[in-house]
């Protein structure tokens, strides 16, 4: 069972990853690689299970109008990655305000799983730059169970605005990775072929 603590050092954590990953996604994606055609963010979008997630939170952003499959695929890491750190975020400050024992238990273990997910997707970007896509689907796969942990976990706590939000933030999160997974997928199909890598992953 979890027991009570400071959550700053937390929230630090979290912040942390995700700025982790941002510098590491604009490091990829200034980095020198030969570009594919430029997509189409909505065609592109068209052909995932979430079109109105995936338009929502990518076509706002500026880099995807010259993106190539691959490039799109980053973006939309960088995306998720911005989503799981906001559930992160929110579970951490929550955890000093919250009275009850079972919800603060849920945000605490919820926090954690999303750290988790950061991490994971931290090094599925590797593997996008390298388009060593089997790695990358099995780290953005275990991103997505971390995503089901948080839910599970807190199943079970009574109904309160906090848990709702929670769980509303970590469901955009889901999203947004299952847009991922599916973009990923496309940017494999037109990718030039590198040597497979022994995959040894956490």
């Amino acid at each position: 069972m979890a027991t009570r603590r400071s959550s700053t050092g937390g929230s630090h954590v979290s912040s942390l990853l995700v700025l982790l990953f941002l510098a590491s996604a604009s490091s990829f994606l200034l980095g020198a690689r030969a570009k594919g055609p430029v997509v189409d963010v909505k065609a592109s979008c068209a052909k995932t299970d979430g079109p109105i997630t995936c338009n929502s939170f990518l076509g706002p952003e500026p880099d995807t109008k010259t993106a190539d499959a691959r490039g799109l695929a980053e973006i939309a890491m960088r995306v998720t990655a911005k989503l799981g750190g906001l559930v992160g975020a929110y579970a951490r400050r929550e955890l000093d305000l919250v009275k009850d024992n079972p919800t603060w238990q849920c945000l605490d273990e919820c926090a954690e799983d999303i750290e988790d997910a950061l991490s994971h997707l931290d090094d599925a970007l590797g593997g996008v730059n390298d388009a060593q896509f089997d790695q990358v689907r099995q780290y953005i796969d275990l991103s997505e169970q971390d995503t089901w942990s948080c839910d599970e976990t807190c199943r079970e706590t009574p109904p309160s605005p906090v848990k709702t939000e929670l769980l509303r933030k970590n469901l955009e999160f889901e999203r947004m990775m299952n847009v991922t997974r599916q973009l990923i997928k496309l940017a494999d199909g037109g990718a030039s072929p590198v040597p497979p890598k022994p995959a040894i992953l956490p």
